[in-house]
């Protein structure tokens, strides 16, 4: 096993409280169960600007509100002073995070949001972030709360964590390396594979 040099993160749900009621989302405009951002992406000119309109509204209004996950502060400056290199990857507009890291003064080396082209599950954007931060993918553990981060990390050949902070393990578990329930737990894992 590789020796782990960065930590790619997600956001929402990972590091910040996750504020944006996809459901209620869907309900607003008129989408079925899914992934919104790609149902979104199936739409034409205006109803597709609406919609996108919506979401970023809905993404604003949520990194105003959230909330610091328990330790991701104290996690993110013990990975810095241990030189381990940290990254975000995620699904939300640019915007949305540059105003949640600011709120929380949160600091990561590189970051990727779907205005990048690079979404999760897709694996390019753990690919491109190794590269930024100029470590091999084999050398990188990405910590997520949701199935798209795992997938995102186990096709591009990182080591994944999931974040599962609820009583009953979501069915995609087994496919995380590594499951968690506290932050801090990440210390572990990489002293594990030092």
């Amino acid at each position: 096993m590789a020796m782990l040099r960065a930590v790619i993160f997600d956001l929402d749900g990972t590091l910040i409280t996750p504020e944006v009621d996809f459901s209620q989302l869907r309900r607003e405009l008129g989408f079925g169960p899914g992934p919104v951002w790609e149902t979104i992406l199936s739409l034409d000119g205006l109803a597709r600007e609406h919609a996108e309109r919506v979401l970023v509204s809905a993404e604003m209004a949520g990194a105003q509100r959230c909330k610091l996950i328990p330790g991701a502060r104290a996690l993110l400056d013990k990975l810095t002073r241990r030189g381990l290199k940290t990254a975000i990857l995620t699904r939300n507009c640019h915007a949305a995070v540059d105003l949640a890291l600011h709120r929380h003064e949160l600091s990561v080396a590189e970051i990727l949001t779907r205005e990048d082209n690079l979404m999760k599950p897709d694996p390019d954007g753990v690919i491109e972030l190794a590269h930024r931060l100029g470590v091999k993918p084999s050398e990188t553990l990405v910590v997520g709360d949701y199935l798209f981060d795992i997938q995102a990390g186990n096709r591009a050949g990182a080591t994944t964590v999931l974040v599962c902070t609820h009583a009953v393990l979501p069915d995609y578990a087994h496919e995380a390396d590594y499951v968690i329930t506290d932050l801090n737990d990440v210390l572990s894992i990489l002293d594990s594979r030092a």
